[in-house]
């Protein structure tokens, strides 16, 4: 692939007026004008130039049509090879004499009365200044009295000598089916029991609302048609305060009771849950310590860790701290947050076709696979808002998942936010094809062109057909540097 930039037409003059007495007539007609840049830093300058049939040049006559590359304030200008048109008797005084200009494009002998067209094409070295420069064709007529000397202040067109720009190609991964989508809803309920006891009271202080958090939580997923639930995971736990052996009794015993009641709800069977207990939440408590200022903290979190099977000797030394005044605000500020039960609803999703999956995906994209959400960003334009949206959607879905991540990545390095599709790359396979390919991609914007071309030469080995086209672009790139200068 070579690299070209072609030049933007700023404005096209098809007529240039010259020589009005002995070049009468007409008007030089000039058309197809072209400039650019090649691969080896030549700018190539192309055009069109005709004589109409109606243009006439007196017998003695010598016409030349120059064309001039030049800045707007005229401080820079390379002049071009002219094109000498000849009268009927100068041309044959020419030819016995054998005389051709040093700045001679071409000769040419005027036939009036007859079209005459010379394609005209020069190539000369690129300079900074040419970019944005003016063409102009410059008319000079001479050899005879009355001949006059016109220069056109038109220009025929001017120089746009663009920097190649890098259209790098990201790669996309589509992503392996899910056999089984299972699925997942969680909550956490602060239920409140009377003291000691293990029995749930439906209108008990907190219970009204957080009984009805698990409900909304459980229907979500029983009523609709789309899933099947295959188990309910309970866990409750108790605060570290009193006996273990009382807390272990108290957890386990209230995990129980809520499963009691969900099955009375739903009607649901004893097999469809699994309940366990954390006696005491001391997990729960190290958390809070850890993001709370609270006096003596690094003497409770030393307690906390500190080797003890014994849980009633640990909550002791706690005890012990500042008079027990450490412990008091535990009681009150920490504790009763200690005391709740995890649920968790299991359940199975049924496949879609891309059809449904296209409604899906608006509503409740956690049920679909991200399979089934490549397949949804299939039916887009490639680089529109809705096929970006797709891949958005489902990162956020499964944050952690290689492909996802490495499909976002392709997306934000598309948008050009860099920093954001670095994130993402980090949670891709390192060796994936795909991921070595983006890499090169986020290198080759950054502009370390080494290390993109080294990482799309370990994508390409491991059979990318993205990093081969951008080892192209590489090429484009490194020629484009070399000639306009980094």
């Amino acid at each position: 692939m070579k690299l070209i930039c072609y030049i933007l037409l700023i404005l096209l003059i098809p007529t240039i007026p010259v020589g009005a007495q002995t070049l009468s007539g007409g008007q030089v007609q000039v058309s197809n004008q072209s400039i650019l840049i090649s691969d080896n830093g030549q700018v190539m300058i192309g055009m069109d130039i005709t004589l109409p049939t109606a243009m006439e040049l007196s017998s003695n006559c010598v016409a030349t049509l120059t064309p001039v590359l030049k800045t707007q304030d005229n401080s820079y200008n390379r002049i071009l090879p002219a094109i000498w048109v000849y009268g009927r008797i100068r041309s044959i005084v020419q030819q016995r004499e054998r005389s051709i200009p040093s700045d001679a494009y071409t000769i040419l002998r005027r036939k009036n009365g007859t079209e005459q067209t010379v394609n005209y094409s020069a190539r000369i070295p690129y300079e900074k200044w040419m970019n944005g420069a003016e063409l102009e064709l410059l008319a000079d007529v001479r050899g005879c009295a009355n001949c006059q000397k016109e220069e056109s202040s038109a220009f025929v067109t001017r120089a746009n000598l663009e920097r190649y720009v890098v259209k790098p190609a990201v790669a996309f991964v589509s992503p392996a089916v899910e056999a089984v989508k299972n699925r997942a809803e969680e909550g956490r309920a602060y239920l409140d029991f009377p003291v000691n006891q293990t029995r749930i009271y439906p209108d008990y202080r907190r219970n009204p609302s957080e009984l009805a958090a698990i409900k909304r939580t459980v229907d979500v997923v029983k009523n609709d048609a789309n899933t099947t639930i295959t188990e309910i995971d309970i866990v409750g736990y108790a605060s570290p305060e009193g006996r273990y052996a009382a807390n272990a009794r108290l957890a386990q015993g209230r995990a129980e009771a809520l499963k009691n009641y969900v099955m009375s709800e739903y009607g649901f069977k004893a097999d469809l849950f699994k309940v366990n207990s954390v006696p005491e939440d001391w997990a729960g408590l190290r958390e809070y310590v850890t993001k709370n200022a609270l006096p003596l903290k690094d003497e409770i979190l030393s307690i906390i860790d500190k080797n003890e099977n014994d849980y009633d000797v640990k909550e002791g030394y706690i005890k012990a701290l500042d008079d027990g005044k450490v412990y008091a605000t535990l009681l009150q500020d920490c504790y009763p947050a200690l005391r709740h039960s995890d649920y968790t609803v299991r359940y199975v999703v049924r496949g879609f076709n891309v059809e449904e999956a296209k409604q899906i995906i608006r509503t409740r994209p956690q049920q679909l696979s991200l399979q089934e959400m490549f397949l949804v960003a299939q039916t887009y334009e490639k680089g529109s808002n809705e096929f970006n949206e797709v891949f958005d959607v489902a990162v956020r879905m499964f944050p952690d998942d290689p492909t996802a991540n490495i499909n976002a990545a392709a997306i934000e390095l598309q948008r050009g936010d860099l920093q954001q599709s670095v994130r993402y790359l980090d949670k891709a396979d390192a060796q994936a094809s795909a991921t070595l390919n983006n890499r090169g991609v986020l290198k080759l914007l950054q502009g370390d062109l080494d290390s993109a071309e080294s990482y799309f030469k370990q994508a390409q080995a491991k059979g990318s057909v993205e990093a081969g086209a951008n080892l192209e672009e590489m090429v484009n790139k490194r020629k484009d540097d070399a000639i306009f200068g980094k």
